[in-house]
């Protein structure tokens, strides 16, 4: 099913406005796309930076390069924003310094979750790229009632939900959203469940209760039921079993699940069973990925690889010679 509304990226750079605009040109973009800051750097007639952004509704998806720069949010900005949001922030290439609730010292990979109402800084002292995530309020308060117990950390790149919660980050840019053989929703809300998983395990880990296992039982029953179906989304299941989004992923969580992985695990499981049966055989590979509910066949076989470790056609073959 295609999407209603598929989201379109925007781009500025310095290149586009003379050299010695460049940096008061770029401050002004930060300030107005995510919140008002002040911005400075060491060498502003050499600053060079470019930024692209695709808005998904209460998450927007930001690429950020330039040149070393620092950023400063103090009472005086706070005070004349508008909403509360939320910054998740992943440099790629570089380690930065961080002051937020602590002061930190952050290595590439590693995430760091900003809250507009607190105050902050941020150094970066070399040419960079980030990947920068911005929540609103309202999206952040569905997945997370108590942000502060990611605020202001470092969330580790190499252990525990952090690990998986900044690779899938690092994935992330306004190209590969658009361009994205998934639906919208089901990106953002394997976001969502990834930032409550990291929450969670920092926060208070349990065990599963019995009311969770019930839960995640049915949740994977009606998945199987509908994970042909490619724009298959959280809410659609919270509907169909009559709980909250929230408690969706809470008991999926405590199981160490998370909704994304449970629809890809279902759609993997109907393609092997239509490519081991003999009912199946005039049907192409591609056929079969799309009636899992695959939307793209390139993304099918990666899919299917990582997971099973053999394409869907050597599946088949080994099956059937």
């Amino acid at each position: 099913m295609a999407q209603a509304h598929a989201p379109s990226a925007i781009r500025w750079t310095t290149d586009e406005v003379p050299p010695t605009a460049r940096f008061d040109y770029y401050a002004e973009v930060l300030s107005t796309t995510q919140t008002p800051m002040s911005v400075f750097s060491e060498s502003p007639r050499s600053f060079a930076a470019a930024m692209t952004l695709v808005d998904l509704g209460g998450v927007s998806v930001m690429r950020q390069t330039g040149s070393g720069n620092s950023a400063r949010r103090v009472r005086r900005d706070i005070e004349r924003s508008g909403e509360r949001s939320f910054h998740l922030l992943v440099s790629l290439d570089t380690d930065w310094t961080a002051r937020h609730r602590g002061t930190l010292r952050v290595r590439p990979g590693e995430a760091v979750l900003f809250d507009s109402d607190l105050p902050y800084d941020i150094d970066i002292t070399k040419a960079y790229e980030f990947v920068h995530i911005r929540f609103t309020d309202a999206w952040m308060q569905q997945w997370l009632p108590s942000p502060g117990v990611l605020v202001g950390r470092a969330i580790s790149a190499k252990q525990g939900w952090g690990r998986a919660l900044t690779a899938f980050a690092q994935q992330l840019s306004p190209e590969t959203v658009v361009d994205s053989p998934l639906p919208t929703p089901l990106l953002t809300d394997h976001l969502g469940s990834l930032l409550a998983l990291s929450a969670h395990e920092i926060a208070a880990p349990r065990s599963p209760t019995p009311a969770d296992r019930a839960l995640c039982e049915r949740a994977r029953e009606a998945i199987a039921q509908r994970c042909q179906d490619p724009s298959l989304t959280a809410g659609d299941v919270a509907v169909q079993l009559q709980v909250s989004v929230r408690t969706l992923h809470r008991s999926l969580g405590a199981a160490g699940e998370t909704f994304g992985g449970a629809v890809m695990a279902a759609r993997i499981a109907a393609a092997v069973r239509m490519l081991e049966s003999p009912l199946f055989r005039r049907l192409t590979t591609g056929e079969i990925g799309r009636r899992a509910g695959f939307s793209d066949p390139s993304h099918f076989v990666r899919v299917f690889r990582a997971r099973v470790g053999q394409t869907p056609l050597q599946l088949r073959q080994s099956r059937h010679g």
